[in-house]
């Protein structure tokens, strides 16, 4: 008996002490992963970092944890409650759009290989409109669109399968469900667009413009340009906040990234009215050292996932609307966002997962879709000034 309770005891203290020990990896890691951060000599310096970042991240893209616990973060993973493939999936698309914005198509396209089989169909099977993001970043790296059209194809049908009798996109894999979220437009839409353009399939552009109508006329604060966090459809009532940073990023790669992919001229007319809207309205929320807040209008708060969003929305303002004053907010935006860069290259400071609607993250650290999108910036900017 007495051995049987040794080999307990020592079994219950093997747990207990793999429990601590990868609570305490993951303390030292954020305890001294900021030593020195933003403390870059040029900007030349930083950049080049940003971008090593991500061609490293194309290969195996880090966890985005769903959990804000620090606290048997072991228990997490084996249940399954720490990492999601439908949040990874949109972390991979952003790194390989920043790498097809930055010319590097080679570690774009092998990135995105790494998601098709030979037969031209996902390898695993995306379960949620989640991956419209990656698939407008694997559609964008293709070749031939005919080689990888059977992905894209069950994308499609995902997507399509989620339609309500409104013809609104619901998020969370049911119809029925009449909350729409304001991520549906920056995770769906520009695929949709493009999916449309590709294969001749104009009415998936229709769809796409339908979601940002339905999100324009339903999701904005009276006489503001600040989307919800989501919209019931049914009622057209607001579900969440106003003013979510990450929501308004949503919103923003929604207009943009669609308006870029559109064909149908009337379509473009009245996104571009739209940008243009939201592009004066959001200015005055810029804080003074250039971020943007975790609650838009809340200028105590800051996030760099919000930050490098509107940093790429205005860095393509400033090529749609010919304004040289977009390009200052832009600049100051880059600025706010090398001074939370570590010494690594990564970029901190960015709001983690939301746990439901309104019910938001207390955890900031790294994520890979705010390292794509400020490489995507940092290019278009370079772009721009260059040719001007």
């Amino acid at each position: 008996m007495k051995y049987v309770l040794l080999g307990l005891l020592i079994l219950f203290s093997f747990i207990a002490l793999a429990l601590f020990l990868v609570d305490f990896y993951f303390y030292l890691v954020d305890r001294y992963c900021r030593f020195h951060i933003g403390r870059w000599k040029s900007k030349a310096e930083w950049t080049e970092a940003v971008y090593k970042v991500c061609v490293k991240w194309s290969k195996k893209t880090p966890t985005v944890k769903i959990t804000d616990n620090s606290r048997y973060v072991l228990l997490d993973m084996i249940s399954g409650k720490y990492r999601s493939s439908s949040i990874q999936s949109w972390q991979t698309a952003s790194v390989i759009l920043g790498l097809l914005q930055k010319g590097d198509t080679e570690n774009a396209r092998k990135s995105a290989e790494r998601y098709i089989d030979k037969n031209g169909q996902w390898k695993e099977t995306p379960k949620t409109v989640d991956f419209g993001m990656l698939s407008y970043a694997v559609l964008k790296t293709a070749d031939n669109p005919e080689n990888i059209k059977p992905a894209m194809d069950f994308t499609a049908s995902l997507i399509f399968n989620n339609i309500d009798e409104k013809g609104l996109i619901a998020y969370t894999n049911s119809k029925a469900d009449p909350e729409k979220y304001v991520d549906t437009l920056g995770l769906v839409c520009p695929f949709l667009a493009l999916y449309a353009k590709v294969y001749n399939k104009p009415e998936f552009e229709e769809l796409a413009f339908k979601q940002l109508e339905f999100f324009h006329d339903n999701g904005l604060f009276v006489n503001t340009n600040l989307p919800n966090h989501a919209v019931n459809s049914d009622s057209n009532l607001p579900l969440g906040v106003y003013g979510w940073g990450r929501g308004v990023a949503w919103y923003t790669l929604g207009l943009i990234d669609t308006y870029y992919e559109l064909e149908n001229n009337e379509y473009k007319e009245k996104i571009l009215r739209w940008i243009n809207s939201a592009s004066l309205e959001y200015l005055k929320y810029q804080r003074d050292d250039g971020g943007f807040g975790s609650s838009l209008q809340r200028q105590q708060t800051y996030d760099s996932s919000a930050t490098a969003a509107l940093a790429y929305f205005y860095i393509r303002c400033m090529d749609l609307f010919d304004e040289s004053y977009y390009g200052t907010v832009v600049e100051k935006a880059l600025e706010k966002l090398k001074k939370n860069t570590r010494i690594t290259g990564k970029i901190d400071g960015c709001q983690g997962d939301t746990k439901g609607i309104g019910i938001f993250s207390q955890t900031y650290d790294i994520m890979p879709f705010a390292q794509g999108l400020a490489l995507r910036t940092i290019e278009l900017q370079r772009k721009i000034n260059n040719n001007g």
